[in-house]
């Protein structure tokens, strides 16, 4: 068994436990407090069993799909670098579990939010693992539904529920670029299979006739998608979502805005690199953006002392 069926079988168990969470809630809320935390940490010590057993490559048989126009061939990896931010991403996971569980000991909705934890972490895996656009996609929409869910936990309060409409709306409107992206990518290489499209676009191969393809369309292709993940990451100009987002629980802002979805996006564009090393407007936009956002960022942050901002909300 390699990395790959062992961090897929991490992701199975992560599914696994957000229904079973919700069950057992209904009926004690100390039983789903131990599913939750087993299932996390069943699934992290899955993640470092499967470091120590080294790379290995899957492909999803049963959805997998090849077409004449497209090859779906929905692949995950194991291993190197997506094994060891896998096992970081489930061992983050297992630990805000076991803290929320003290957090939101008393919530009557813990269970609610132990099981869209559970999700989220779920798809922020297969975002990790995936070598197949489509699967990324998938990992990338489902992580922002749990999102929009985490952040308006205490939806009865107006705020909450103010500031996850806010940040659902924000983010939806980024990810049209990033569907977009995926689909043109896709649609030019002939092959959701990340490799495969990095290969073609950075010229290994002209397979498929994309070297018939203008430069223009890669750049828009490529533009797109990092106008989703400028979005997931709260960057300019998509940056307003992430200080209302903090009417979420501590555990839901640790998880979401510090340890996880805000990098989703540097892992989708760290997989695509040999293709965004061709795409110069593409670049010239993540680079822009990220720089007013970083200045922006330090700006606020020495106003602390200056208004006594409350800190989690600048930051």
């Amino acid at each position: 068994m390699t990395g790959a069926h062992l961090l897929v079988a991490a992701l199975i168990v992560l599914l696994a436990g957000a229904p079973l969470v919700l069950v057992t809630g209904r009926v004690d809320p100390t039983l789903a407090k131990v599913v939750a935390g087993a299932t996390s940490a069943g699934a992290a010590v899955l993640g470092l069993v499967a470091v120590v057993t080294g790379a290995g490559d899957l492909r999803l048989p049963l959805v997998a799909v090849e077409a004449d126009l497209v090859d779906l061939p929905l692949r995950v990896i194991g291993g190197g670098a997506p094994g060891a931010i896998g096992l970081l991403v489930l061992a983050v996971v297992a630990a805000i579990q076991v803290f929320a569980s003290w957090y939101l000991g008393e919530d009557d909705r813990y269970a609610a939010f132990a099981a869209t934890v559970s999700l989220f972490a779920a798809a922020m895996l297969l975002v990790v693992i995936s070598r197949d656009l489509v699967l990324t996609l998938i990992g990338w929409e489902v992580m922002g539904w749990c999102s929009y869910l985490l952040i308006g936990h205490w939806s009865r309060k107006e705020s909450a529920r103010r500031a996850a409409y806010k940040a659902f709306m924000v983010t939806r409107l980024a990810d049209v670029g990033f569907v977009l992206g995926v689909v043109a990518l896709t649609a030019l290489a002939g092959t959701s299979d990340l490799d495969k499209v990095n290969a073609l676009i950075a010229g290994d191969s002209c397979a498929g006739g994309l070297c018939a393809v203008s430069q223009r369309g890669v750049d828009i292709a490529l533009t797109a998608l990092v106008t989703g993940v400028l979005g997931k990451s709260a960057q300019i100009p998509f940056q307003d979502w992430l200080t209302d987002a903090m009417e979420g629980p501590t555990p839901a802002s640790a998880l979401i805005h510090a340890a996880t979805m805000v990098a989703a996006g540097t892992v989708v564009l760290a997989g695509l690199y040999p293709a965004l090393a061709q795409a110069e407007v593409a670049r010239w936009v993540l680079g822009i953006a990220t720089s007013v956002t970083m200045v922006l960022a330090a700006l606020l942050l020495s106003l602390i002392h200056i208004l006594t901002l409350p800190t989690k909300r600048i930051v």
